[in-house]
């Protein structure tokens, strides 16, 4: 993936960008894989845009170069990327905690981005004659994820041999029930739509996963990847909430605080009537209409709701 701006060449001007890092071609760039498609890509472009990393990505090509920061962005299959990573070839990436556990890999998980949400289960046929998930062991399971399915079934018998017969199958393994190939299947449900379209159901959840921005420990990017863990960290939390802001008589101001608590607490200040506060907070955008009808409920007046763009210093 190496490319032409990428070549040291001590006789170049130094470009600074607005953030204040070495844009010229004095060194590598921090690289960071990113998905070129699946379900979770468009969500992760999505990301990117918040977190302000601007680029274009060139047609048929899976490598773009950022304008505004010295990054190239490396579009590769998400069951690629951990490899990729721990191997050096990208200091970042972002893939699923499924597959970070499937491949063992030594990598950093530095952040968990809320995009991709599933679980990884085994599933049966809805009429299968099977009382318990223990009656699999010795049948046959087809997967894409051979490594966890084995430990599971491993544990499943208590570590005693069982007989279970993995097959390795890549892309939709779920028709491989009714083709006759196995009893069961170990795949991700993220809405169940295409499990029960095959007329399977989750016998057994075996794990939660979603999205992670990971990083190799020994790249020499440390300060890069520290600047942009914030930027994502602040964005994600800017996606989770909404800033408002609301009047409340002085003798409500316990009460309203308790309905809004903030992320540390609210900020409250006296309106030029001293009997009226002003309160300020950030609320979780999925609770933010329950949260207005007990505001109004104890009497809160003027309650404003505005998008929060991005954000920064959150714990």
């Amino acid at each position: 993936f190496r490319s032409a701006n990428m070549a040291s060449n001590p006789l170049s001007p130094v470009v600074v960008s607005t953030d204040g890092w070495d844009m010229s071609d004095h060194g590598p760039r921090l690289r960071i894989g990113v998905p070129k498609k699946g379900r979770i890509a468009e969500k992760v472009a999505e990301l990117l845009k918040g977190c302000d990393i601007r680029y274009t990505k060139p047609a048929r090509l899976d490598i773009a170069t950022a304008k505004n920061l010295p990054i190239e962005l490396v579009f590769l299959p998400a069951a690629d990327i951990a490899m990729y990573v721990a191997d050096g070839c990208v200091d970042l990436g972002i893939t699923g905690q499924d597959i970070i556990r499937e491949t063992g890999l030594p990598v950093k998980e530095e952040v968990t981005l809320d995009i991709g949400a599933c679980r990884l289960c085994v599933q049966w046929p809805v009429k299968n004659g099977f009382s318990n998930v223990k009656d699999l062991l010795g049948k046959r399971c087809v997967t894409s994820f051979p490594k966890i399915t084995k430990e599971y079934f491993d544990e499943l018998a208590g570590n005693a041999e069982h007989g279970t017969d993995i097959k390795v199958l890549h892309g939709s393994v779920e028709a491989s029930v009714g083709m006759g190939l196995a009893e069961c299947v170990v795949d991700l449900v993220e809405t169940g739509d295409t499990m029960r379209a095959a007329g399977l159901d989750v016998a057994s959840t075996i794990m939660d996963s979603q999205a992670v921005m990971i990083s190799n420990p020994n790249s020499i990017h440390q300060e890069m990847i520290a600047y942009l863990k914030k930027r994502v960290v602040g964005y994600l939390t800017a996606t989770k909430f909404y800033y408002m802001v609301y009047n409340v008589h002085k003798d409500n101001i316990v009460a309203a605080e308790k309905v809004t608590p903030g992320k540390r607490s609210p900020t409250v200040s006296t309106l030029e009537d001293p009997s009226w506060k002003s309160v300020s907070v950030l609320v979780k955008r999925s609770e933010v209409q329950l949260i207005m009808d007990k505001l109004e409920t104890i009497g809160a007046t003027d309650i404003l709701v505005w998008d929060v763009r991005n954000t920064r210093g959150f714990e």
